[in-house]
């Protein structure tokens, strides 16, 4: 059985981990992630990407890429 501090650990590790993605597919030299593709991602899994819809404004459009 896991303690209360190690609970919050794997969550907070979680988190972390889904940031550094979203922050490699931002990133990434090749294939970068579009505004377009994100709000495609916010609309199939919101539970999932909704927590990245402030970057829609910042991220370049498909057709500038």
């Amino acid at each position: 059985m896991l303690t209360q501090l190690q609970h919050f650990e794997s969550a907070r590790r979680r988190i972390a981990d889904a940031n550094i993605t979203f922050l490699e597919l931002v990133n990434h030299p090749t294939n970068p992630l579009t505004r377009e593709d994100l709000a495609a991602n916010i609309k199939r899994r919101p539970a999932t990407w909704q927590r990245f819809a402030g970057f829609l404004d910042k991220l370049p459009s498909r057709a500038g890429v």
